[in-house]
């Protein structure tokens, strides 16, 4: 994937650095040229100088082309002008630091941001996984980062769709712990069937994460 942060600080560096090691070519943008020369001295990737809330900028990095944008700068107003340029010109996933409580998240996704990112929530690993994998709708991280909970949108291509809970098969240390249907929590038992636009919440062990996500997706 292509990746563009917007924000050298250490969220920034340590997101780029996470994607790097993942093998996905990025960018980073900044206006400050001090940020700039110490990324570019520490990461082997492109750092633009530059305004990421100006057309000219976003297209020299080459936004038509992005699979992703993430919009890290310290102040939630310049992220949402950033993501929502961003999103015109062109970028598939858009994904959003806002730090204020006060504004609405369905509200932000309507206007075309596709993932907010809360303060508590920003660690460079959760956002590289949600703008990585876009199926997986949100993630936690629990009992000390051994295990998470994932969850994700069943489409028509789902390995899963169709079958009822006793008939699925997924590894050992996961499990389809509840599903959302028309807004409704349900609680599945080993009847329940998983429907297209159903979304599952499902806990896993991390070092099988990724292998149960690949075995409903």
């Amino acid at each position: 994937m292509y990746i563009i942060i917007v924000g050298g600080g250490d969220l920034g560096f340590y997101l780029a650095q996470i994607l790097l090691d993942e093998e996905h070519d990025v960018i980073i943008i900044d206006k400050d040229e001090k940020i700039c020369e110490k990324i570019s001295g520490e990461l082997d990737l492109v750092v633009q100088k530059g305004d990421a809330t100006e057309t000219k900028t976003l297209e020299k990095a080459g936004i038509k082309e992005a699979n992703a944008l993430v919009a890290l700068t310290g102040q939630d107003e310049t992220n949402m002008v950033i993501s929502l340029l961003a999103k015109e010109l062109g970028a598939e996933n858009v994904a959003t630091r806002i730090g204020k409580i006060d504004y609405d998240e369905m509200v932000l996704k309507k206007l075309g941001i596709d993932i907010v990112i809360h303060p508590e929530a920003a660690a460079a690993g959760y956002i590289s996984e949600l703008i990585t994998k876009p199926e997986v709708l949100d993630l936690a991280f629990i009992s000390r980062g051994q295990a998470e909970i994932m969850e994700l949108e069943i489409t028509e291509k789902s390995k899963i769709v169709g079958k009822k809970i006793k008939e699925i098969e997924h590894p050992s240390g996961s499990a389809i712990v509840a599903l959302y249907e028309n807004d409704n929590l349900i609680i599945p038992d080993k009847e329940t069937e998983i429907n297209v636009g159903s979304k599952i919440l499902i806990l896993a062990k991390r070092d099988i994460a990724e292998k149960v996500r690949k075995s409903i997706i």
